[in-house]
């Protein structure tokens, strides 16, 4: 699906990711998740348009977004 226009700025460190955008991020390749260290018990890294975002599994809290532009 196609992202919804100002999603941007909904996703940056501290905010909660929204469950439909988190709906369309997708995981990391495994061949770039065997390259990174362990992540933090709780967490997962994912993948959304041109962003890396690492969140709390339970909360969606958005710990570090990282650009790939």
């Amino acid at each position: 699906g196609e992202l919804p226009p100002g999603w941007q700025k909904k996703v940056a460190r501290g905010e909660v990711l929204d469950a439909d955008l988190y709906g369309q991020s997708s995981s990391l390749p495994d061949e770039l998740l065997e390259r990174l260290s362990t992540p933090p018990e709780g967490t997962e890294t994912r993948l959304l348009d041109d962003r890396v975002v690492r969140i709390v599994n339970d909360t969606l809290l958005i710990l570090d977004v990282l650009s790939l532009n």
